[in-house]
């Protein structure tokens, strides 16, 4: 009797330190890493981008570059504030600036002496600014690289597996789909190495000339570094998900609001 007690016992200690072990254990079995890098696109295009936190829009990008009459207009989105610049063919930039309400443009407005408004609108919280210095095309996305840093982070920190080619427009692109379970974040956190990604789903578009052609990814990160703290932080979490596609081509780069901007 006494014996098997005794058993009892050695079992019941060895599934507590089981237990404890799997708790402060975080088996990473892929290491986060973008399939691209960002570099700077060529002719005629418009890269759309976006990213969403649990739904709600949270940064936005458009641009868009005509190099035959060398136009070029970026639109940026932000949770309170837009910015909507074009540039002419002369390189000259014109800025719509329209936030949520008018303390949120008084205060933008307040942090730069380098822009002159030269129209404001009555129906809405914007203005349409100009620079107090001269500007020129290369301030444009013409040269800019693409993916942005905020998209191209969001891959950063993914882990994504090859999965085969496709065709797309008459190009042949390989494809990855992002990775469900521990990842190796490496220096890419400040506070950690290793994370849980959970739910992840969607692919990445990669062409021969090793350009982001298009990526569409959800996913939700835990903060965890082992199973322990993905059972405290489970319930906290939020999923995000980005979005980039890029077309060869460039339509309508002029704003319709750069008629108020010429009547000035």
């Amino acid at each position: 009797m006494n014996r098997r007690y005794a058993i009892v016992g050695v079992v019941a200690l060895l599934a507590l330190a089981t237990t404890g072990t799997l708790v402060a254990y975080s088996p990473a079995d892929a290491t986060a890493g973008s399939p691209v890098e960002p570099s700077e696109l060529e002719g005629s295009y418009t890269v759309s981008e976006a990213t969403t936190v649990d739904g709600d829009p949270f940064f936005s990008r458009e641009s868009t570059v005509d190099a035959e009459t060398g136009e070029q207009r970026t639109t940026l989105s932000f949770e309170a504030i837009t910015y909507d610049h074009y540039w002419t063919e002369d390189g000259d930039r014109y800025t719509k600036i329209t936030a949520e309400s008018e303390e949120r443009l008084a205060d933008r407005l307040e942090e730069s002496d380098r822009e002159t408004v030269v129209r404001e609108y009555e129906a809405e919280p914007s203005v349409i600014v100009e620079p107090t210095e001269d500007t020129n095309a290369d301030d444009g996305p013409a040269g800019d690289a693409f993916p942005d840093t905020l998209t191209h982070s969001q891959l950063a920190m993914t882990a994504f597996t090859e999965t085969g080619t496709t065709t797309v427009d008459g190009t042949t692109v390989e494809t990855y789909e992002p990775h469900t379970g521990w990842i190796d974040v490496g220096d890419l956190a400040d506070d950690r190495d290793t994370m849980y990604v959970a739910d992840a789903d969607g692919e990445v578009h990669v062409g021969p000339d090793e350009q982001l052609y298009h990526a569409n990814v959800t996913l939700e990160r835990i903060d965890a570094e082992t199973w322990g703290g993905y059972l405290l932080e489970r319930g906290d979490s939020s999923t995000t998900t980005f979005e980039y596609d890029v077309t060869e081509s460039a339509e309508n780069v002029s704003p319709a609001w750069f008629d108020d901007a010429e009547e000035t």
